[in-house]
């Protein structure tokens, strides 16, 4: 049995935002990243979208973004980044009690993958919803990625196939999950 890994969070000022860059440029496709900005590859323009989201991130959940990213440490080390935000109700997530729900997204630097770090950020982070009084979490991925669904699925995820391609994973939270 593999030992658990030694994972945290670490909050995104602008020296871990630049190391979160210059990783994202040598360990990970753009498009694992940042929306499609200015042509294929690592543009300007999605640089700068790269900056201008940490920074806006950096406010917190109560922000005026609605937004956190963290920088994911595997020891000492830098290995991505993972995000919650806020959504507002009547998203078609909340339901009709309409509970406070948010979405998470996470990306590892490839020589990082399949080691255990991101089920272990994902608990992290999910403790950090609840935290922040959240009842549901929510991330979409693709039909085709099968590893992001058994994260998912290993955090309490329910996985429901959505009629764009994407599977869309929702976790109840309750302080003692």
């Amino acid at each position: 049995m593999r030992p658990l890994p030694d994972v945290s969070l670490v909050d995104v000022d602008d020296a871990v935002m630049e190391s979160l860059l210059a990783l994202a440029k040598r360990d990970a496709s753009p498009d694992e990243v940042a929306p499609p900005l200015g042509g294929p590859g690592w543009t300007p323009e999605r640089t700068a979208w790269f900056r201008s989201y940490h920074r806006a991130a950096a406010e917190g959940l109560d922000g005026k973004a609605a937004e956190k990213s963290w920088g994911i440490l595997s020891g000492v080390d830098l290995a991505g980044s993972i995000r919650l935000r806020r959504l507002e109700p009547g998203h078609g997530v909340a339901g009709p009690e309409e509970r406070a729900v948010a979405e998470t997204g996470i990306w590892l630097g490839r020589s990082f993958r399949s080691r255990g770090i991101g089920s272990a950020a994902l608990r992290l982070v999910l403790a950090e919803a609840r935290k922040a009084g959240l009842a549901r979490v929510v991330a979409r991925t693709l039909a085709g990625n099968g590893a992001a669904q058994h994260l998912l699925a290993s955090a309490g995820g329910h996985l429901q196939p959505q009629d764009d391609g994407t599977v869309l994973a929702v976790v109840e939270l309750s302080s003692g999950s």
